[in-house]
């Protein structure tokens, strides 16, 4: 059976829409579509497939400079080496469209000519773009100083807050006080935060419900770390009507870069002090927790505990791994965090160890991502 067997009645049935796949389904597809090509290669082909690797993200770099991908998504036609050249040497622009199309990132039409496809459609926005960039001057930095970084510390887990990150660019500083001192380095990692991934908190947590008991002068959600208020933007879009004051939280920087929001308020506040909305309904931290070591993570837990009331739940929005069968992203992104922050994604047995060590009661995970396990995991005091 040719694979276009294979392929094109799951194209017929999504009718080109990959969202119109469940996350389950469209990974296990994608997995198990790659293990088998894997399975077919010879040593040589697995090696050519790895010493390619390298390229790929230095190509889209190169394919985001020139505007290649913007261009064929704005056009209905094939535009051609010359039009996309734009007067420059045609010949090395045409050797770097050839490339992108045979790694499938555009689609060579005929000799010359290319058009999109749903890789180029994406690599056009601009969100994708600047975590490109992300990806290629400091992800793809760290990931080069890793093994040395490894071996010079003996393969060890606790480094006392040194990180590959640093090792890539000679620096003391950690990440984070280190990009606000290079506005567009931030700027890339702010566009890598602002594209959305697959599922959806708010279908975990029955805020209609919980607001029943909240009057308008409590606090419904503090979003402690919230950014610009992204999540509590939605929540409040969902629940217009809902009472309670929803809280936005963040350092000075951040919120004085966030934009006004009907039903939201924005207040300067260091998650490494004390919690001073007290008796909120939800305290809410997303993807917080795995910015930091268990140390960090439980003074951060530690000031919320005084402010809470009986009746308080902190909602932890981060991944929940399984002991064992982590999807290859989950993967990436734990030693990505180990590798930027000295940080790291927690699977189920670490985050109750967590919540114990912090004085908390686990109460449960609710995974709204299956495969990825993007979780709320819910803890409050102990009686």
């Amino acid at each position: 059976m040719a694979m276009d067997d294979i392929i094109n009645p799951i194209r017929t049935a999504m009718n080109g829409n990959a969202q119109a796949m469940s996350e389950v389904s469209r990974l296990k597809l994608q997995d198990s579509l790659r293990a088998a090509a894997e399975s077919l290669e010879t040593p040589h082909d697995t090696m050519l497939r790895l010493f390619n690797s390298n390229l790929e993200i230095s190509a889209v770099r190169i394919g985001c400079d020139l505007g290649f991908f913007k261009a064929l998504d704005a056009s209905s036609t094939p535009l051609s080496v010359k039009e996309l050249a734009k007067g420059r040497d045609e010949l090395l622009i045409g050797r770097l469209l050839r490339y992108l199309a045979s790694i499938r990132l555009i689609t060579e039409t005929s000799r010359d000519h290319f058009t999109a496809n749903n890789c180029t459609k994406a690599l056009a926005n601009p969100a994708i773009q600047g975590a490109m960039y992300y990806t290629f001057h400091i992800g793809g930095a760290t990931y080069q100083a890793l093994p040395d970084f490894l071996k010079e510390w003996n393969y060890s887990g606790d480094t006392f807050g040194r990180c590959a990150f640093q090792k890539s660019v000679n620096t003391e500083l950690p990440f984070f006080p280190w990009v606000k001192g290079h506005p567009e380095k931030l700027a890339w990692f702010q566009q890598l935060m602002s594209v959305p991934r697959e599922g959806d908190w708010l279908d975990v947590v029955q805020f209609d419900e919980h607001a029943k008991s909240v009057g308008s002068d409590r606090a419904l959600l503090v979003d402690v770390g919230g950014s610009i208020g992204h999540q509590s933007a939605r929540l409040r879009a969902r629940y217009p009507d809902a009472p309670g004051r929803i809280i936005v939280q963040d350092l000075e920087e951040t919120i004085q870069a966030a934009r006004p929001v009907d039903g939201v308020e924005f207040m300067v506040h260091d998650f490494f002090t004390p919690q001073p909305i007290k008796n909120a309904k939800f305290y809410y931290l997303r993807t917080v927790l795995h910015d930091w070591d268990d140390e960090k993570c439980i003074q951060i837990l530690k000031n919320l505990i005084p402010a809470m009331a009986p009746d308080s739940q902190i909602l932890i929005d981060e991944m929940a791994l399984p002991t064992s069968g982590v999807h290859w992203w989950s993967a990436c992104l734990d030693l990505h965090m180990y590798a930027m922050l000295g940080a790291l994604e927690r699977n189920e047995e670490q985050w109750r160890d967590l919540l114990e060590k912090a004085g908390l009661k686990f109460v449960e995970i609710r995974p709204y991502q299956p495969v990825m396990r993007h979780s709320i995991i819910v803890a409050e005091l102990k009686k």
